[in-house]
């Protein structure tokens, strides 16, 4: 992997993240040598040059760019928004689009270009479902490299004599979530409600990916005491979202993702029926 625009500091802070990524969960060694990464003060440009020849995938951020090569041995690029760097955001950003370049690469050879997807292929090849995963499991694998790295910043080079990382706190940011939930509850019509339900799963996967990396159950309020548990009985239920939050779990690589891909529409739609009945005979 080439890095332009990095310090040796930064690259080595990268270099360690990347010993904490599961080579199951991204081919690293596939991948890493025909990925370009760049640092750029220029982001907003470059990314608005960028759409005219890779249209947005659903997987793009603030943070960083992805610019994903369809071609079975074609090189990558990632940008990072030298802007969008607080301390070791850019350690979180990078993983995040490594964990996309990896299973879009997967995804890509089964089922074809990407930029290409008509949505009636889409919606039968699960691509919607698929970004709502990739989503979740790159918030899930860059909180843990995010935090490994910023622990050792602390506590130098040696890990934890009985491999076990301890934290004195943490935190769960829920706006993205309490946002979507209240513009759910908002709506005044059925239109209305489903033109939001693709931002509240993106929300609830974002942040269900950041509870994981601390557990391995669908249990959030455990972790979070804040979990707006009320509100998400009322907008989708309870059961079902927990029921999604453990299938997401469960789809930890892409084999996985493949084995629950159907259980996850499932539910997905268990979520969106039941939002339905607060709209009664609208529905």
């Amino acid at each position: 992997m080439e890095f332009f625009n990095f310090s040796a500091a930064e690259i080595g802070r990268i270099n360690r993240a990347l010993t904490f990524i599961n080579t199951r969960e991204v081919d690293l060694d596939r991948l890493s040598g025909r990925t370009v990464v760049v640092k750029t003060g220029n982001f907003e440009d470059e990314c608005r040059q960028l759409a005219r020849y890779y249209p947005h995938l659903g997987l793009e951020s603030a943070g960083a760019r992805l610019v994903f090569n369809t071609a079975r041995e074609g090189d990558h690029t990632i940008l990072v928004n030298r802007e969008g760097i607080a301390g070791l955001s850019y350690i979180h950003s990078l993983a995040t689009e490594l964990v996309h370049l990896g299973n879009l690469s997967r995804y890509n050879a089964d089922h074809g270009n990407v930029y290409r997807l008509e949505p009636g292929q889409a919606i039968a090849d699960h691509y919607y479902e698929f970004l709502l995963w990739s989503k979740f499991l790159a918030m899930k694998i860059a909180t843990r490299v995010h935090a490994l790295v910023a622990w050792h910043e602390v506590n130098g080079e040696e890990a934890p004599a009985d491999g076990r990382y301890r934290f004195a706190q943490t935190s769960f940011p829920d706006e993205g979530i309490r946002a979507a939930l209240a513009a759910a509850q908002r709506a005044a019509t059925l239109a209305a409600w489903r033109e939001g339900y693709w931002d509240l799963l993106e929300e609830l996967a974002l942040y269900f990916g950041r509870l994981a990396f601390y557990q391995q159950e669908p249990r959030p309020a455990e972790l979070d005491g804040r979990f707006p548990a009320d509100i998400v009985g009322e907008v989708v239920g309870l059961d079902n979202c927990l029921a999604f939050y453990g299938t997401l779990l469960r789809a930890w690589d892409y084999p996985a993702w493949l084995a629950e891909k159907h259980t996850l529409r499932r539910f997905i739609v268990a979520m969106q029926e039941r939002g339905k009945e607060r709209y009664g005979t609208e529905a």
